[in-house]
């Protein structure tokens, strides 16, 4: 009765910001035939280009991460302060040694992440084409830098704890051991990408951040490895463009990050479970 009680949950949780993103799309044609009935003219190619204008879709995200974060935030610290009142070490979650273990594990993950890539290239050409023209239209640039850090590091990232760690996978250990429960999240977690290429690495990171949220019993612990994980990447991203390096350069620093990225993101996850292993042996 407990799995099905907490898949249940963990399943309704999922489909609210699915829902929430499919009503805002609703909005948005009801607008615009709004618009038209009023007689103002809309052309399809401005339509087109307005709708897969990757600027105008952050504004979008960031609007629905805001009703996430208000709405499934405020229930979860309903929950964390009235009923669940398990406790939580802060001081051991920012002290410089689980702060740097966390950015470390994200750094590696990066490149990690890039091999999974590789291979789904490799081995399905046609769906890593498929998302590479899905892809195109992305460009870092389209907001002021500021914008695009908050919006893709700080807002999202804070979004998806809430719903996928905080209610998902809390919601799932309830009524199954931890590996279930944080196959399950992760596999939930790449659904919500809507796309095969981020879903299957989007899925390992979330039993990454399952693991990671079991560990320190808070938000705050996977809110600190994706923030980090999504600065990185749009640091990389900028310096790949900015730094003005010859290619051959650059593929070759990838290609010795992408050869340390396992061994290093294991020696990481082994240095993060010794910190928290201390603090269940005083415990």
């Amino acid at each position: 009765m407990k799995k099905l009680k907490s898949t249940g949950f963990a399943v309704l949780y999922l489909v609210i910001p699915i829902l929430l993103q499919l009503i805002v799309g609703i909005e948005l044609q009801i607008q615009i035939m709004l618009m038209q009935w009023r007689g103002t003219e809309i052309s399809f190619h401005a339509l087109e280009q307005m709708l897969s204008d990757y600027g105008f879709n952050l504004i979008l995200i960031s609007m629905i991460n805001l009703i996430l974060i208000a709405g499934m935030g405020s229930w979860y610290y309903f929950i964390r302060t009235r009923r669940d009142v398990s406790p939580v070490d802060y001081r051991k979650i920012l002290s410089p040694k689980t702060v740097g273990c966390l950015a470390a594990l994200a750094f590696f993950a990066q490149f990690v992440c890039s091999i999974v890539m590789a291979v789904i290239a490799f081995v399905f050409p046609e769906i890593f084409k498929d998302y590479e023209k899905l892809m195109e239209g992305v460009d870092i640039n389209v907001l002021p830098a500021w914008a695009t850090l908050f919006i893709v590091a700080v807002w999202a990232p804070l979004a998806e704890e809430i719903v996928f760690r905080a209610m998902i996978f809390r919601t799932l250990r309830k009524g199954f051991a931890f590996w279930p429960a944080a196959v399950l999240s992760g596999i939930a977690f790449g659904v919500y990408h809507m796309n095969v290429i981020q879903g299957v690495y989007a899925s390992l990171l979330g039993i990454l951040l399952a693991y990671i949220y079991e560990k320190t019993n808070s938000l705050l612990g996977v809110y600190l490895f994706h923030l980090s994980f999504n600065l990185m990447n749009y640091g990389i991203s900028f310096i790949q463009q900015q730094a003005g390096l010859p290619a051959l350069l650059q593929g070759l620093i990838t290609l010795v990050l992408m050869a340390a990225a396992g061994p290093g993101l294991a020696v990481c996850i082994y240095l993060f479970s010794r910190i928290y292993r201390k603090q269940e042996n005083e415990n």
